[in-house]
């Protein structure tokens, strides 16, 4: 049997509802989380397209596909990375999954999108490379533990807190800083990679939200109070999660900033560890490693489809790319 694949329509409550269903039953989030993911209020500024396949009222498939602008080597291209791909439990092993995949592709092409890529789990996987799509890069993640959930390691956790509120001092030239001021920062710092990707105010405000978490935006000061580094951060659960990292010129900032998040985790009792997930930017990790986080490599590699004849990134420039999550909380 051939199922259509289809936009959603977002003005239809009935597609939405079948949707929000779907993704509720297979994701277990919140649906004011799927709502802002999918943009259904359409009042931030994100490109942002939901497909689907109906059957009998249900939806029993659907992949999300968002937009964004790559830099290479100064050039800009448009690209999708794909997301929140869901089968109804009823209608599995159908190829479904493909069919949204190939559409999807075709919708790319017809849209000036260069590539898709996706950072899928190794069930999605096999419909994507039985497609054609290859490598891309692999990310790394830093991780330091903070507390211990063991009931043996309550003392030491009571340690922390006091030691934290006796030792914590105000930095004056760390500071919150605004989206805007990260954003021209982050424009600022596009030269030193030879791979970036537009971060607009508008689209921050989306990535940021609060329905994905508690989001703070630190900055590092120099002496004429000019920002050197910036460091964004969410609360979440029972961590604190490194979201983007940029530095000018020295590293030394960007060590301050991990020093000051480490301290805030002391602070703050409900957070065992801190995470970060970053693809292998020499500077970055070394930052990491020198503030003994553990870093390893995080699942499988990123999976790339070209879209335009003859597109191509080299393992060169991956080395050179500065790349954050574009798409959902961590």
């Amino acid at each position: 049997m051939t199922y259509q694949v289809k936009l959603l329509d977002k003005t239809s409550k009935s597609e939405v509802s079948q949707c929000l269903d779907l993704l509720q039953n297979s994701f277990k989030g919140s649906l004011e989380y799927f709502k802002w993911k999918h943009n259904f209020n359409e009042t931030q500024e994100i490109e942002e397209y939901t497909f689907c396949i109906f059957k009998d009222n249900l939806c029993i498939a659907t992949t999300q596909a968002i937009i964004n602008v790559i830099i290479i080597n100064g050039e800009k291209y448009r690209f999708g990375i794909l997301c929140d791909g869901a089968t109804h439990k009823d209608y599995r092993r159908l190829g479904l999954f493909e069919d949204l995949l190939s559409h999807i592709n075709e919708f790319g092409e017809k849209n000036d999108v260069a590539f898709v890529y996706s950072t899928g789990n190794e069930k999605s996987r096999k419909a994507l490379l039985k497609l054609g799509f290859e490598d891309f890069f692999t990310t790394l993640k830093a991780t330091k533990r903070v507390r211990y959930n063991h009931p043996l390691m309550m003392g030491y956790n009571l340690f922390l807190n006091n030691f934290g509120k006796f030792t914590f001092k105000k930095t004056d030239n760390i500071k919150e800083i605004s989206i805007k001021d990260y954003v021209v920062f982050s424009a600022q710092q596009k030269s030193q990679h030879t791979i970036s990707y537009e971060k607009t105010e508008g689209y921050l405000k989306w990535r940021l939200a609060d329905p994905t978490g508690n989001y703070k935006i630190y900055g590092s000061l120099n002496d004429n109070q000019i920002l050197e580094a910036v460091l964004v951060v969410k609360a979440s659960k029972n961590l604190l999660y490194i979201v983007d990292a940029i530095y000018n010129n020295e590293t030394s900032y960007l060590t301050q900033l991990v020093k000051y998040v480490y301290k805030l985790a002391i602070l703050d009792k409900n957070v065992l560890k801190i995470n970060s997930v970053h693809n292998n930017f020499k500077n970055i990790k070394e930052v990491f490693e020198a503030n003994k986080f553990n870093i390893a490599t995080e699942g499988s590699s990123a999976l790339l489809f070209a879209l335009k004849p003859g597109f191509k990134i080299s393992q060169s420039e991956l080395e050179m790319m500065h790349y954050m999550r574009i798409d959902k909380n961590e």
